[in-house]
């Protein structure tokens, strides 16, 4: 698999699987490829699946950002990785920060390469406001982006003099786990997983082993683009004129499924696909039925 080089001279890893019609994945936060690889492998005689590692991510960990804005950093890297292959024409899906990718790529570049689009289980909206309740974490909004933010002050003085990861206090390694560990068990829908991500992130020779910290900064400043940036996709949902699905997670703790259906009012040509038994992430709580609506999806 290989390793394509973005605009700023930096490389991406890319899988590039199967033949026929395009369509492009894009993972979500703490998640990499990979993931994608049992569900895509049945289709690749059929399908080409061009599945990125996003900076920061997988065989990407190493790949620095080059801008604020880790949305817009991402979208130019996928049109970048659309430069390199020639690509014309493909379809286009992403799950939770991969979606938002995707949108960031819609807004910025426009969708008349883009045949149809997937959207799993992701906001419109990363804060709630007056008029949007149904942010990330719903009604625990702004207790948690709060605690989040306090984090990230606190760790920003060594994200600045690039800090090797073991050279930062422990109390604060500690507490960055103990955060993503609370974020990583929101994204699940059954108790036990819940408390075996909490238990692993909590021993740090453990987590540190399955997730790479080389490169620790890119987690951070990815919370960090969340924060700061308050993303805001619902004027670019307006503005797609291509076929939209949306698959939504009933039990979703990260983005109550109110909100998401909600899109549906926004985009255009849209269908909304209720998954009953998932949470955030369907690939895991109904791995067969998600299997067959990426089938569906690919041969619409």
């Amino acid at each position: 698999m290989p390793n394509i080089k973005m605009r700023d001279g930096r490389e991406v890893f890319i899988r590039d699987i199967g033949e026929g019609s395009p369509i492009i994945l894009l993972h979500g936060f703490g998640m990499q490829s990979a993931h994608w690889l049992p569900f895509v492998l049945p289709l690749t005689r059929k399908y080409r699946f061009l599945m990125p590692d996003l900076r920061g991510f997988g065989h990407s960990h190493s790949t620095q950002y080059n801008q604020a804005c880790v949305m817009s950093n991402y979208a130019d890297d996928l049109a970048d990785l659309l430069e390199h292959y020639q690509l014309e024409s493909f379809k286009l899906a992403g799950i939770s920060m991969g979606a938002f990718v995707a949108l960031q790529y819609l807004k910025l570049y426009g969708h008349d390469k883009v045949e149809r689009y997937l959207h799993i289980d992701q906001g419109a909206r990363c804060s709630n406001n007056d008029d949007w309740h149904w942010g990330l974490f719903g009604a625990e909004n702004k207790e948690r982006l709060d605690r989040v933010r306090k984090i990230v002050l606190g760790l920003t003085p060594y994200l600045e003099a690039q800090t090797p990861y073991h050279n930062i206090p422990g109390h604060l390694r500690h507490k960055m786990w103990q955060e993503l560990g609370d974020f990583f068990s929101a994204g699940l829908s059954k108790q036990l997983q819940k408390s075996i991500i909490k238990k692993v992130c909590a021993i740090e020779p453990l987590i540190t082993r399955l997730i790479p910290v080389q490169n620790w900064p890119a987690y951070i400043l990815c919370i960090k683009a969340y924060l700061e940036q308050d993303y805001d996709m619902l004027d670019t949902f307006s503005n797609l004129n291509i076929p939209v699905s949306l698959i939504i997670g009933l039990k979703s703790e990260m983005y109550p499924c109110e909100g998401q259906f909600r899109i549906a009012n926004y985009a255009p040509y849209c269908e909304t696909i209720p998954f009953k038994n998932s949470g955030h992430t369907p690939l895991i709580d109904q791995p067969i039925k998600f299997f067959n609506e990426l089938k569906r999806f690919s041969a619409s």
